[in-house]
């Protein structure tokens, strides 16, 4: 290669020497039409200039012995200049053969290293294939044996149960467990989704009305109290599919206000007063245990007489009525099927009614906490946010899995759609300890807030852990649910 480049350089050196010998070519024939024409000039002066004459033609002499030897020099180089051409072409055609005997040498140990790492690729799959199954064959014996010894603790749990109900010579109370009551505020929730995605869809072709023109301030404080994050009520209310969020929401909070905050609903007034004060007197003399076994002795009791169960039916009419025309002021549903939703309604209304009464009857205490409200200041502006709290809350929309991720970000709650349900005590009535039974049901607010979701969920699991305690956690969450005296059963009418 260096000896190439050298032949390339000398040749590029001839190439400039000819282009000057070219150059001083064209010089002299210019001379020598010059002299030509100094001669001819010569010839009419012969008579005058024959000294001139003379000098001139020695001078044409010198300049012709000058163009012969250059043109000699040119026929040199040229000759120099193909032999270096054919030298460069022989050069160059030796590099093009080494170039392609280097690159099929270099294709084939490209081929058998593609080959090799093809084979070896091949037994580390199978290899880690080999293993995972192991593995995983290693994790299913582990996972059999840890579901028999589940089993047996389920069965060892129930036995327990079992003679603990024995024990107390009670027949009279059915005692729940917090699977049992998961297991029913979840069918309940399902319950009033499909319901008011029913009533909803009956008027799909109908806007609801706007909240400024209802006429009854207390009805329109509950549309406006169902969104946290200070959002437009009327805006949610005018989309087809989000307003059933807002219905929900209401809904449920109606039904927490007239059936679950009572001491035992469908027992008059008087009657609860006078032993809500019987239970207070009680639990300052005797020990809570004694309290809360008289407490659910007594309210199974009354809640089978005769007339208690008409009083009850009673007031489930008359709540189920008032959700019913709640919503009717908003968006009033056909006539043709107001005698079946209202029906539907009532069936619901009756499950929500037998989930508060087996709530109350239990010696532990289920209570169902206070939906979750905005908080305003004086000027009428939103005066904090709602964040998500995921050891009492689930996202409920179905856009995340992980309910953790969103408490990082401090996602913000917009819509309770059903409250938290805690266990205060164990279940023979003693401590304070309390658990999550039923975390609260809530959708967080979406940057994209055109993005329309489903949010019937039937297969949605709304419990978390049921063993994870919330007395360490209910002081740091302000923000997120009623503080700790709001489980005190004082404050059940």
């Amino acid at each position: 290669m260096q000896h190439l480049q050298d032949i390339e350089t000398r040749l590029d050196q001839l190439i400039s020497e000819n282009r000057l010998l070219i150059a001083a070519r064209d010089e002299a024939e210019d001379k020598l039409r010059n002299t030509t024409v100094a001669r001819r000039k010569s010839d009419r002066a012969l008579n005058t200039r024959d000294g001139d004459l003379r000098d001139r033609e020695s001078e044409v002499e010198q300049l012709k012995n000058s163009v012969e030897w250059l043109q000699k020099e040119i026929s040199r180089l040229t000759q120099e200049n193909e032999g270096l051409t054919a030298s460069n072409s022989a050069l160059a055609a030796a590099h093009a053969a080494e170039v392609n005997s280097v690159r099929e040498s270099s294709t084939r140990e490209l081929a058998d290293l593609q080959s090799q790492h093809n084979q070896l690729s091949s037994q580390i799959e199978d290899r880690v294939r080999q293993e995972i199954e192991s593995a995983l064959a290693q994790k299913d014996i582990e996972l059999r044996r840890l579901r028999t010894e589940l089993e047996e603790a389920r069965d060892k749990v129930k036995e327990l149960q079992q003679q603990i109900a024995a024990s107390v010579h009670d027949n009279a109370l059915v005692f729940r467990d917090e699977e049992y009551f998961d297991a029913a505020c979840q069918k309940l929730c399902g319950h009033v989704q499909s319901w008011v995605v029913r009533f909803s869809k009956h008027n799909d072709k109908r806007r609801c009305r706007p909240l400024s023109e209802l006429q009854d301030e207390k009805i329109a404080d509950r549309f406006d109290n169902a969104l946290l994050d200070g959002s437009d009520p009327d805006a949610y209310l005018s989309d087809r599919v989000r307003r059933r969020d807002v219905f929900m929401s209401v809904v449920m909070t109606m039904v927490w206000e007239y059936i679950f905050t009572r001491y035992l609903f469908g027992m008059d007034r008087e009657q609860r007063q006078k032993l809500k004060s019987l239970e207070k007197q009680l639990g300052e003399v005797g020990p809570a245990r004694a309290v809360h076994r008289w407490r659910a002795t007594t309210l199974t009791l009354l809640s089978r007489r005769p007339a208690f169960a008409a009083q009850r039916e009673s007031d489930t009419e008359a709540v189920t009525l008032e959700i019913f025309q709640t919503l009717s002021r908003i968006l009033p549903p056909p006539s043709h099927v107001e005698s079946q939703l209202l029906d539907n309604l009532r069936k619901i209304m009756r499950v929500a009614v037998n989930l508060s009464l087996e709530m109350r009857t239990q010696l532990a205490e289920f209570i169902m906490l206070p939906p979750l409200q905005p908080e305003y200041d004086t000027n009428g502006d939103l005066a904090r946010q709602v964040y998500f709290n995921a050891a009492l809350m689930n996202e409920r929309s179905g856009l995340t899995n992980d309910n953790g991720e969103l408490e990082a970000q401090q996602s913000i709650v917009r819509i309770v759609l059903f409250p938290l349900v805690v266990k205060k005590g164990n279940d023979v009535g003693e401590g304070d300890d309390e658990v999550v039974v039923c975390p609260a049901q809530v959708l967080v607010a979406r940057p994209s807030k055109d993005k329309k979701v489903s949010r019937m969920m039937s297969g949605d699991r709304m419990s978390i852990d049921p063993t994870r305690s919330v007395h360490s956690i209910v002081q740091s969450i302000t923000h997120s649910v009623a503080p700790s005296s709001m489980m005190d059963m004082s404050n059940v009418i």
